[in-house]
Protein backbone atom coordinates (compact mmCIF):
# COMPACT_ATOMS: atom_id res chain seq x y z
CA UNK A 1 0.00 0.00 0.00
CA UNK A 2 1.50 3.30 -1.09
CA UNK A 3 1.88 5.99 1.60
CA UNK A 4 -0.03 9.17 0.86
CA UNK A 5 1.21 12.66 1.77
CA UNK A 6 -0.55 13.93 4.89
CA UNK A 7 -1.59 17.39 6.07
CA UNK A 8 -3.19 18.45 9.34
CA UNK A 9 -5.73 21.27 9.24
CA UNK A 10 -5.81 23.30 12.44
CA UNK A 11 -8.59 25.67 13.51
CA UNK A 12 -7.09 28.77 15.20
CA UNK A 13 -8.21 29.28 18.81
CA UNK A 14 -10.80 31.92 19.74
CA UNK A 15 -9.60 35.51 19.75
CA UNK A 16 -11.08 35.97 23.23
CA UNK A 17 -8.44 33.69 24.74
CA UNK A 18 -5.64 35.23 26.73
CA UNK A 19 -2.33 35.45 24.77
CA UNK A 20 -0.67 32.93 27.08
CA UNK A 21 -3.41 30.39 26.40
CA UNK A 22 -3.11 30.91 22.64
CA UNK A 23 0.65 30.38 22.93
CA UNK A 24 0.15 27.16 24.90
CA UNK A 25 -2.25 25.88 22.23
CA UNK A 26 0.38 26.58 19.56
CA UNK A 27 2.94 24.65 21.63
CA UNK A 28 0.47 21.78 22.06
CA UNK A 29 -0.22 21.56 18.33
CA UNK A 30 3.44 21.87 17.35
CA UNK A 31 4.27 19.04 19.77
CA UNK A 32 1.49 16.94 18.27
CA UNK A 33 2.81 17.43 14.73
CA UNK A 34 6.20 16.14 15.79
CA UNK A 35 4.66 13.12 17.50
CA UNK A 36 2.69 12.00 14.42
CA UNK A 37 5.26 12.99 11.79
CA UNK A 38 3.34 15.87 10.24
CA UNK A 39 5.39 18.61 8.60
CA UNK A 40 2.61 20.50 6.78
CA UNK A 41 -0.22 22.32 8.57
CA UNK A 42 -3.11 24.14 6.94
CA UNK A 43 -4.78 26.96 8.88
CA UNK A 44 -8.23 28.13 7.72
CA UNK A 45 -9.55 31.65 7.95
CA UNK A 46 -12.77 31.18 9.91
CA UNK A 47 -15.43 33.73 9.05
CA UNK A 48 -19.06 33.95 10.11
CA UNK A 49 -21.32 32.21 7.58
CA UNK A 50 -24.91 33.38 7.40
CA UNK A 51 -26.46 31.58 4.43
CA UNK A 52 -26.67 28.12 6.08
CA UNK A 53 -29.26 29.05 8.66
CA UNK A 54 -28.84 29.04 12.43
CA UNK A 55 -25.49 27.64 13.55
CA UNK A 56 -25.44 24.55 15.75
CA UNK A 57 -22.33 25.98 17.46
CA UNK A 58 -22.04 29.71 18.25
CA UNK A 59 -19.57 31.61 16.08
CA UNK A 60 -16.48 32.98 17.81
CA UNK A 61 -13.89 35.23 16.22
CA UNK A 62 -10.65 33.31 15.73
CA UNK A 63 -7.02 34.35 16.09
CA UNK A 64 -5.56 35.54 12.77
CA UNK A 65 -4.27 32.48 10.93
CA UNK A 66 -1.03 34.14 9.79
CA UNK A 67 -0.25 35.09 13.39
CA UNK A 68 -1.06 31.59 14.62
CA UNK A 69 1.14 30.05 11.92
CA UNK A 70 3.99 32.18 13.24
CA UNK A 71 3.41 30.77 16.73
CA UNK A 72 3.39 27.19 15.44
CA UNK A 73 6.71 27.67 13.70
CA UNK A 74 8.16 29.11 16.88
CA UNK A 75 7.76 25.66 18.43
CA UNK A 76 8.30 23.58 15.27
CA UNK A 77 10.46 25.53 12.78
CA UNK A 78 10.30 22.66 10.28
CA UNK A 79 6.57 23.14 9.66
CA UNK A 80 5.30 24.29 6.29
CA UNK A 81 2.27 26.51 6.90
CA UNK A 82 -0.55 26.74 4.36
CA UNK A 83 -2.70 29.81 4.93
CA UNK A 84 -6.34 29.81 3.82
CA UNK A 85 -7.91 33.03 2.57
CA UNK A 86 -11.58 33.66 1.78
CA UNK A 87 -10.89 35.93 -1.16
CA UNK A 88 -14.34 37.15 -2.33
CA UNK A 89 -15.13 38.96 0.93
CA UNK A 90 -12.18 41.35 0.51
CA UNK A 91 -12.00 44.13 -2.01
CA UNK A 92 -9.51 43.45 -4.78
CA UNK A 93 -7.19 46.12 -3.46
CA UNK A 94 -7.31 44.66 0.06
CA UNK A 95 -6.48 41.21 -1.27
CA UNK A 96 -3.39 42.42 -3.09
CA UNK A 97 -2.25 44.36 -0.04
CA UNK A 98 -2.71 41.22 2.06
CA UNK A 99 -0.64 39.18 -0.42
CA UNK A 100 2.14 41.74 -0.40
CA UNK A 101 2.15 41.86 3.40
CA UNK A 102 2.36 38.08 3.90
CA UNK A 103 4.33 36.80 0.91
CA UNK A 104 7.66 37.39 2.61
CA UNK A 105 6.72 34.94 5.36
CA UNK A 106 4.39 32.48 3.61
CA UNK A 107 4.40 30.86 0.18
CA UNK A 108 1.49 28.40 0.44
CA UNK A 109 -2.06 29.71 0.03
CA UNK A 110 -5.53 28.15 -0.27
CA UNK A 111 -7.90 30.34 -2.28
CA UNK A 112 -11.32 29.84 -0.70
CA UNK A 113 -14.53 30.95 -2.40
CA UNK A 114 -17.64 32.48 -0.89
CA UNK A 115 -20.22 30.55 1.08
CA UNK A 116 -22.95 30.99 -1.55
CA UNK A 117 -23.11 31.74 -5.27
CA UNK A 118 -26.24 33.76 -4.54
CA UNK A 119 -24.26 36.40 -2.66
CA UNK A 120 -22.63 39.25 -4.55
CA UNK A 121 -19.14 39.76 -3.16
CA UNK A 122 -16.78 42.73 -3.61
CA UNK A 123 -13.68 40.67 -4.38
CA UNK A 124 -12.25 38.03 -6.69
CA UNK A 125 -13.50 34.50 -7.03
CA UNK A 126 -10.73 31.85 -6.74
CA UNK A 127 -10.20 31.55 -10.50
CA UNK A 128 -9.81 35.32 -10.85
CA UNK A 129 -7.60 35.45 -7.75
CA UNK A 130 -5.17 32.71 -8.84
CA UNK A 131 -3.06 34.68 -11.35
CA UNK A 132 -2.93 37.62 -8.93
CA UNK A 133 -1.85 35.40 -6.03
CA UNK A 134 0.74 33.65 -8.21
CA UNK A 135 2.72 36.90 -8.36
CA UNK A 136 3.28 36.63 -4.62
CA UNK A 137 2.87 32.97 -3.59
CA UNK A 138 4.61 29.94 -5.13
CA UNK A 139 2.07 27.28 -4.13
CA UNK A 140 -1.65 27.77 -4.71
CA UNK A 141 -4.41 25.45 -3.51
CA UNK A 142 -8.15 25.35 -4.04
CA UNK A 143 -11.24 23.70 -2.58
CA UNK A 144 -13.27 20.90 -4.16
CA UNK A 145 -16.69 19.57 -3.15
CA UNK A 146 -17.14 16.21 -4.83
CA UNK A 147 -20.94 16.15 -4.82
CA UNK A 148 -21.24 19.64 -6.34
CA UNK A 149 -22.69 19.79 -9.84
CA UNK A 150 -20.10 20.00 -12.66
CA UNK A 151 -17.30 19.69 -10.10
CA UNK A 152 -14.86 18.03 -12.52
CA UNK A 153 -15.16 20.98 -14.88
CA UNK A 154 -14.67 23.39 -11.97
CA UNK A 155 -11.50 21.52 -11.01
CA UNK A 156 -10.18 21.77 -14.54
CA UNK A 157 -10.89 25.51 -14.75
CA UNK A 158 -9.12 26.14 -11.45
CA UNK A 159 -6.18 23.98 -12.51
CA UNK A 160 -5.84 25.95 -15.73
CA UNK A 161 -5.87 29.15 -13.66
CA UNK A 162 -2.73 27.99 -11.83
CA UNK A 163 -4.03 26.09 -8.80
CA UNK A 164 -1.79 23.05 -8.31
CA UNK A 165 -3.48 21.16 -5.45
CA UNK A 166 -6.91 20.95 -3.86
CA UNK A 167 -8.43 20.20 -0.47
CA UNK A 168 -11.72 18.36 -0.59
CA UNK A 169 -14.64 19.02 1.68
CA UNK A 170 -14.71 16.45 4.51
CA UNK A 171 -16.03 13.09 3.34
CA UNK A 172 -17.50 10.10 5.15
CA UNK A 173 -17.90 7.88 2.12
CA UNK A 174 -16.54 7.69 -1.42
CA UNK A 175 -19.82 8.38 -3.20
CA UNK A 176 -19.10 10.97 -5.93
CA UNK A 177 -15.34 10.88 -5.25
CA UNK A 178 -14.17 8.34 -7.84
CA UNK A 179 -16.68 9.62 -10.39
CA UNK A 180 -15.44 13.20 -10.05
CA UNK A 181 -11.78 12.15 -10.16
CA UNK A 182 -12.29 10.04 -13.28
CA UNK A 183 -14.08 12.84 -15.10
CA UNK A 184 -11.51 15.43 -14.00
CA UNK A 185 -8.59 13.32 -15.22
CA UNK A 186 -10.40 12.60 -18.49
CA UNK A 187 -11.04 16.31 -19.10
CA UNK A 188 -7.45 17.15 -18.18
CA UNK A 189 -6.08 14.60 -20.68
CA UNK A 190 -8.39 15.96 -23.37
CA UNK A 191 -7.02 19.48 -22.88
CA UNK A 192 -3.39 18.56 -22.19
CA UNK A 193 -3.49 19.78 -18.59
CA UNK A 194 -1.63 18.04 -15.77
CA UNK A 195 -4.13 17.08 -13.06
CA UNK A 196 -3.53 18.61 -9.65
CA UNK A 197 -3.04 16.63 -6.45
CA UNK A 198 -6.20 16.35 -4.38
CA UNK A 199 -6.06 16.02 -0.62
CA UNK A 200 -9.02 13.98 0.60
CA UNK A 201 -10.28 15.58 3.81
CA UNK A 202 -11.37 13.35 6.68
CA UNK A 203 -12.24 14.05 10.30
CA UNK A 204 -12.99 12.04 13.43
CA UNK A 205 -16.00 12.88 15.58
CA UNK A 206 -16.72 12.04 19.20
CA UNK A 207 -20.07 13.67 20.03
CA UNK A 208 -23.50 14.17 18.51
CA UNK A 209 -22.69 17.89 18.68
CA UNK A 210 -19.78 17.30 16.28
CA UNK A 211 -22.06 15.43 13.89
CA UNK A 212 -24.65 18.20 13.90
CA UNK A 213 -22.02 20.86 13.24
CA UNK A 214 -20.38 18.95 10.41
CA UNK A 215 -23.77 18.54 8.77
CA UNK A 216 -24.41 22.28 9.21
CA UNK A 217 -21.15 22.89 7.33
CA UNK A 218 -22.65 21.05 4.35
CA UNK A 219 -20.79 17.75 4.74
CA UNK A 220 -22.73 14.78 3.36
CA UNK A 221 -23.03 11.77 5.66
CA UNK A 222 -24.73 8.59 4.40
CA UNK A 223 -28.05 7.97 6.10
CA UNK A 224 -27.12 4.54 7.49
CA UNK A 225 -23.82 5.80 8.86
CA UNK A 226 -25.46 8.80 10.51
CA UNK A 227 -28.00 6.45 12.04
CA UNK A 228 -25.21 4.27 13.48
CA UNK A 229 -23.54 7.33 14.97
CA UNK A 230 -26.72 8.59 16.60
CA UNK A 231 -27.71 5.18 17.92
CA UNK A 232 -24.25 4.65 19.44
CA UNK A 233 -23.23 7.98 21.01
CA UNK A 234 -20.75 6.23 23.32
CA UNK A 235 -19.01 4.63 20.33
CA UNK A 236 -18.87 7.59 17.96
CA UNK A 237 -15.13 7.99 18.37
CA UNK A 238 -14.30 4.37 17.53
CA UNK A 239 -16.88 4.25 14.72
CA UNK A 240 -15.43 7.37 13.09
CA UNK A 241 -11.93 5.88 13.31
CA UNK A 242 -13.22 2.74 11.59
CA UNK A 243 -14.67 4.90 8.80
CA UNK A 244 -11.39 6.79 8.41
CA UNK A 245 -9.38 3.57 8.23
CA UNK A 246 -11.66 2.19 5.53
CA UNK A 247 -11.50 5.35 3.45
CA UNK A 248 -7.71 5.56 3.64
CA UNK A 249 -7.24 1.91 2.73
CA UNK A 250 -9.52 2.32 -0.28
CA UNK A 251 -8.04 5.49 -1.75
CA UNK A 252 -4.48 4.27 -1.18
CA UNK A 253 -5.06 1.78 -3.98
CA UNK A 254 -6.30 4.36 -6.48
CA UNK A 255 -4.13 5.44 -9.37
CA UNK A 256 -4.47 9.17 -8.81
CA UNK A 257 -2.26 11.82 -7.22
CA UNK A 258 -3.95 11.95 -3.83
CA UNK A 259 -3.11 13.02 -0.31
CA UNK A 260 -4.85 13.01 3.07
CA UNK A 261 -5.98 16.12 4.93
CA UNK A 262 -6.91 15.42 8.54
CA UNK A 263 -9.26 17.93 10.13
CA UNK A 264 -10.43 18.19 13.73
CA UNK A 265 -13.27 20.71 13.13
CA UNK A 266 -13.88 21.19 16.88
CA UNK A 267 -11.06 22.04 19.31
CA UNK A 268 -12.06 19.16 21.57
CA UNK A 269 -11.20 16.69 18.78
CA UNK A 270 -7.64 17.91 18.18
CA UNK A 271 -5.94 15.00 19.94
CA UNK A 272 -8.40 12.54 18.43
CA UNK A 273 -7.34 13.81 14.99
CA UNK A 274 -3.72 13.30 16.02
CA UNK A 275 -4.52 9.76 17.11
CA UNK A 276 -6.29 9.14 13.79
CA UNK A 277 -3.11 10.23 11.99
CA UNK A 278 -1.13 7.79 14.12
CA UNK A 279 -3.50 5.00 13.10
CA UNK A 280 -3.11 6.00 9.45
CA UNK A 281 0.65 5.80 9.82
CA UNK A 282 0.16 2.23 11.06
CA UNK A 283 -1.81 1.38 7.91
CA UNK A 284 1.08 2.47 5.70
CA UNK A 285 3.52 0.57 7.90
CA UNK A 286 1.49 -2.60 7.38
CA UNK A 287 0.25 -2.90 10.96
Amino acid sequence: MKPLPRILTIIPPPRQWEPARVDRKAFEIATLTKAVGIDVVSIPEVIEEKSRGERTVPYKLKVDNAYFGRLLRKYNPDLTIILNKVVPVMSREEFERWLEEHSGEYQHLVLVGGESSRIQYPGYNPIEAAPIAARYMKHLYGITIFHRRNEARRLLEKTRAGIRAFFSQIIFDLCHVRETLEEYHYLARQEGVKPARIYISIAPISRVKDLDFIKWLGVMIPYELEKRFRENPDRMESLSLEVIRGLVQEISGWDYDLGINMEHVMLNNLHLAGYALHRINEIFEGK
